[in-house]
């Protein structure tokens, strides 16, 4: 019996009649689990909070009219407000009403062309991730954002005044789709696969993260492109585990009509790995979670995914690549340095939102971890910088991002989403905090160890890039607000549940 053996048991007791297909391997017994369901599963609510209201129904409670009331003129309170007179310079607040306008440009209701107008401005408070050119090439922008909107209803209740955007505007009627992902036979297309998942799985969410064309200029009318996805799972376990998995998916389209003919599916990793070994790890128990139960949700962890890489037999430290990703980036100029401490803790202006945690209105909200922090060399002067990983939920809910309050940023200060190529890292484990006095010898002890085995660190302006790995923090966002809260958790030193880490080539 192989160590995967009780994962598999784990996974075939718990999966039930309709998750996904278990491949015929040396590792995993032979089993198919697929049942075919109507496509009725009830979609879920955005709403962030962990009880949602329930809707108001009508009581059948009919207005009597009285014969004193007949040819009265009833009051319609709210006229004296929008009338211009003294309650309305009373009651009006010009930064109330900025921010209500401020928001309802951030979050519309209603699809819009991911296009940025001739010499417009970008809103340093805010980010169209659509247009990022070094996510999304611009002939696939359109493709990747109604795409995202056409999974989100998949997933979502639509609210009202929606656009809809049903299944045969996306794919073509014969689609051809290519998947490692198990597979209704009734599913015609992704999307309705996604809505008969949600039968079995507590959340789920598909965020688009980037779209590229593959070896295309983007003029020809049919065109490939590769899109590359975040699916994030709540397992319905006991405890509930998050579950991540990142891969891509090859689209062959049809860019006049803007129709996906084909579609396959790859999950990061090495080649070969199915949704089981993807899965198996991440459900169950995690130690400090259960160690700490009840502070926070199980996290999304940052996957770290095998570096086809040759290390000396010897050495201590570990070797793994981190895939593309969306991330927040706060910046903060390092003016205290060791004696302030400012990497240990995220600076106020990056939170763009309050969270509460308890009571009737506690708000159901998301983990990532690691958060990773860094101190380099720029312009002169010593910055700090972070890499805050971002859920799938946060990133799919709309298609502009809130970058924090940034009403009181100060000079050096500033913050901002990035995305993030492929990075290989090298890692030491250690069980402070960044700004230890001990990083520097372990900062030079790994850079001495990849070198000595022929590995090449990444060099900026000549210098090596080095950063430090919180695995004992998360960051809490809500779907729609984005970051309200960063829990950092006790662990002794010995457990070294922190990395050091450098970048190579």
């Amino acid at each position: 019996m192989t160590r995967y053996t009780p994962y598999a048991l784990i996974l075939i007791q718990l999966i039930g009649s309709n998750a996904f297909t278990v491949q015929n391997n040396a590792k995993f017994p032979s089993v198919t689990t697929s049942t075919s369901t109507l496509l009725h599963a009830q979609k879920q609510s955005r709403s962030t909070l962990i009880k949602p209201p329930a809707p108001l129904k009508d009581a059948g409670i009919k207005n009597i009219q009285t014969p004193s009331d007949e040819g009265k003129e009833e009051e319609i309170y709210g006229t004296k407000f929008f009338g211009g007179g003294a309650i309305k310079e009373e009651l009006f607040d010009e930064a109330v009403e900025q921010q209500a306008d401020k928001l309802s440009k951030l979050y519309p209701k209603k699809f819009q062309a991911p296009t940025a107008e001739p010499g417009e401005e970008e809103d340093p408070s805010s980010y169209r991730r659509f247009i990022d050119e070094d996510a999304f090439d611009v002939p696939c922008r359109s493709v990747a954002q109604r795409l995202q909107t056409a999974i989100n209803q998949a997933l979502y209740v639509t609210e009202d005044g929606e656009e809809i955007i049903t299944p045969n505007q996306i794919y073509s009627s014969n689609v051809q789709w290519k998947t490692l992902f198990s597979r209704a036979k009734e599913s015609k297309n992704p999307l309705e696969e996604l809505t008969r998942s949600l039968d079995f799985y507590k959340r789920l969410d598909v965020a688009i993260i980037s779209a590229k064309l593959d070896g295309g200029s983007g003029d020809a009318k049919v065109e490939k492109v590769q899109i590359r996805w975040e699916v994030s799972l709540l397992w319905p376990n006991t405890w509930e585990s998050r579950v991540l998995l990142t891969g891509t998916s090859a689209l062959t389209v049809d860019m006049e009509q803007g129709l996906i003919l084909s579609q396959i599916d790859i999950l990061d990793g090495k080649e070969g790995q199915d949704v089981v070994q993807a899965i198996a790890p991440q459900i169950q128990p995690r130690f400090w979670d259960l160690y700490h139960i009840g502070m926070t949700p199980s996290s999304e962890i940052m996957p770290k995914l095998e570096a086809n890489l040759k290390k000396g037999a010897f050495s201590k430290y570990s070797t793994f690549e981190i895939p593309p990703r969306l991330v927040l980036q706060p910046m903060v100029d390092d003016k205290g340095g060791r004696l302030a401490r400012e990497a240990e803790s995220l600076p106020n202006f990056s939170f763009s939102s309050s969270m509460i945690t308890t009571g009737p209105k506690a708000a159901r909200y998301t983990t990532t971890s690691p958060i990773e922090v860094a101190i380099r060399r720029k312009d002169g002067k010593s910055v700090i910088e972070w890499n805050i990983p971002l859920p799938a939920e946060f990133v799919s809910y709309y298609d502009e991002l809130a970058c924090g309050d940034l009403t009181g940023v100060k000079d050096g200060e500033a913050c901002k989403y990035s995305y993030q190529p492929r990075r290989v890292v090298a890692t030491l484990s250690y069980g402070g905090n960044a700004q230890d006095k001990e990083v520097s010898d372990i900062r030079k002890e790994l850079y001495e160890q990849v070198t000595k085995d022929g590995l090449k660190p990444k060099l900026v302006d000549g210098r090596p890039q080095f950063f430090f790995l919180n695995n004992d923090a998360k960051a809490c966002f809500t779907a729609d607000k984005g970051l309200g809260m960063a829990v950092y958790e006790w662990r002794p030193e010995f457990s070294k549940s922190n990395e050091v880490g450098i970048e190579l080539e």
